[in-house]
């Protein structure tokens, strides 16, 4: 994904470095999923928790497979394939996950930190859904607490600065996780409409 690069403070926290480095990946993601799926009427909430799943399940896999216990957030596949069932809609195709490399120092850590943070602006996107759907929408995905415990945990690890190898390591794989659902979000054929 070409972008320009930001970059932190030196001695800054290797949260500051990642958010500073994805701040642009993150708005384009951000947009790109409302306008791909949105929540606006049911059907478009369907279509936004299919590229969730899309996204989310070959990450989830990568990770159970080569990442440390402890930096492997909570499942959420499970949570969104609850919501679309109860949507009535199908569970749509992983979508092709490009080569994450190693697990180098940070690797994984980065990967965490996207699916951790996002926690947060499901927050937000549950606010919005209950009151579009009336409350009658389900939200298992965007209100899941062990997600929310994850990212806490998670936050006094990153709160630190980091090895410069460990932050390039972070970056790198924060970034193709964002390339990863933005390509989800941008090239979303077979997903339910």
């Amino acid at each position: 994904m070409a972008q320009a690069m930001k970059t932190a403070e030196p001695g800054e926290s290797l949260r500051a470095d990642l958010r500073a480095a994805t701040m642009t990946a993150h708005d384009l993601l951000d947009h790109a999923m409302q306008a791909a799926g949105g929540w606006q009427t049911r059907a478009d909430y369907a279509r936004f928790l299919g590229l969730q799943h899309a996204a989310r399940a070959p990450i989830e896999a990568w990770l159970a497979a080569n990442a440390p216990a402890d930096l492997v957030p909570p499942p959420q596949t499970g949570l969104i394939a609850r919501d679309l069932a109860a949507l009535a809609t199908p569970l749509p195709a992983p979508a092709p996950l490009a080569a994450m490399g190693p697990c180098e120092p940070g690797t994984a850590l980065g990967i965490a930190w996207v699916l951790a943070g996002s926690a947060l602006g499901n927050r937000a996107i549950a606010r919005q859904v209950a009151k579009i759907g009336g409350g009658t929408w389900p939200t298992a995905f965007l209100d899941d607490e062990g997600a929310m415990v994850f990212w806490q945990e998670l936050r006094t690890r990153i709160e630190r600065p980091a090895a410069p190898g460990e932050a390039a390591s972070a970056t790198r794989a924060a970034e193709a996780v964002f390339a990863h659902f933005l390509a989800v979000a941008e090239a979303p054929e077979g997903l339910p409409a």
